[in-house]
């Protein structure tokens, strides 16, 4: 397990982005539980960080997939048009989570 962060360093409702191990990772605290996925849009490469957090989607601030933060699975991916031209999204990598103290930890 890595350690990430402090829990306060991502508010309730929000995400943020970081980077363990050389890879970009996207932490995100929705319902009170901290999820951990991937920060780079499988479609275009797109940092979802930069993006907007729906519930508990997060919005490629690129062309517009969705992504459910809770299991890295894409939930609306970009338009028939988009997938002719460029591909189509897939899933995130989902990452373990854990709590010890004041401090997140993820599995890598």
């Amino acid at each position: 397990m890595e350690r990430i962060c402090d829990i306060t360093d991502v508010d309730e409702g929000s995400m943020k982005g970081f980077e363990v191990n050389e890879k970009k990772i996207l932490l995100a605290h929705i319902d009170g539980n901290f999820y951990a996925v991937d920060a780079t849009c499988t479609h275009r490469g797109g940092y979802l960080p930069d993006g907007k957090i729906s519930g508990k989607l997060v919005i490629c601030p690129v062309h517009g997939t969705q992504y459910d933060l809770t299991t890295g699975k894409v939930f609306k991916n970009v338009s028939r048009l988009m997938k002719y031209l460029t591909g189509e999204a897939t899933d995130l990598n989902k990452y373990e989570v854990s709590i010890e103290g004041d401090s997140v930890f993820i599995e890598i």
